[in-house]
């Protein structure tokens, strides 16, 4: 069900609104009728709808401003304008708010229904495509854990195949990073690859290379150590694959913008 809230400052038209027209029928809630513009804000604060219908002449806050301000808190709210205001400006100023209709009064109830089962189709449509794109990408997380785990998916690029080769790139990087000795030779023996190709196959799918991956993981894994007073600073630096103090502190300072040293401190 799609939640619609109807504004219209007109008692006899928002009581025909209401109850003229069977909205659940329609695959919606009727959650509100407000009387102005003030009232309607106030159920945008507690309970944002879906759909909004609104006149345009309203005391407290005009339909259009109205409009405007559930486009900021919920841009994705439609919004249908019912008015008998049949002038050009407030045409142009709903084409610019992107207001799904405009409907002229006095009320149609058939011509309403109409439009309301096109806009609530259309929502369906959308809502569909959405849960098939979350269905789509955890399934890409559930079998690419690494690279959804260290980066965003609207930053992956490349082939399914592609991101299959950086995942077991980026695994090999994650059970070895402690190692003082990881180098690129022995990431693309574990992925089964030359040097400079998995080197540029890592950084056309992740915009980083297999040296930036082996600092990420080892930064990322010195944060996480440092938040234990336990640890001390020179043994995670030896746990991550530093061998020496001052290069591990500058590569941290240049990842987090402090020091070990600071960076613990917030900690504790």
């Amino acid at each position: 069900m799609y939640k619609l809230l109807i504004a219209e400052d007109v008692k006899l038209v928002r009581e025909t609104l209401s109850r003229s027209i069977d909205w659940e029928r329609l695959g919606i809630e009727l959650v509100g009728a407000a009387k102005n513009g003030e009232e309607a804000l106030e159920w945008l604060k507690r309970d944002p709808p879906d759909l909004l219908l609104t006149d345009i002449g309203m005391p407290k806050g005009n339909g259009l401003e109205l409009i405007e301000a559930f486009r900021a808190s919920k841009p994705d709210t439609r919004c249908i304008i019912l008015s008998g205001l049949n002038e050009f400006e407030y045409a142009r100023q709903a084409i610019k708010l992107q207001v799904q209709e405009y409907i002229m009064k006095p009320i149609d109830p058939e011509e309403i229904e109409e439009v309301f089962t096109r806009i609530v189709a259309e929502l369906h449509k959308e809502r569909e495509e959405q849960r098939g794109v979350e269905l789509m990408e955890q399934r890409l997380r559930d079998r690419l854990p690494n690279l959804a785990q260290t980066l965003p998916m609207a930053e992956w690029t490349g082939s399914i195949k592609k991101k299959k080769l950086v995942e077991q790139a980026i695994q090999t990087i994650r059970e070895n990073y402690s190692r003082k000795d990881l180098s690129l030779w022995d990431v693309a023996s574990g992925v089964g690859l030359s040097e400079k190709y998995v080197n540029a196959l890592v950084k056309e799918v992740t915009g980083m290379t297999i040296n930036h991956w082996i600092v990420k993981l080892r930064m990322e894994e010195a944060a996480r150590l440092l938040k234990d007073p336990a640890n001390r600073i020179y043994e995670v630096c030896d746990r991550i694959g530093y061998v020496d103090q001052d290069h591990f502190r500058e590569t941290f300072k240049k990842q987090f913008g402090l020091t070990p040293t600071d960076y613990r401190n917030n900690y504790i």
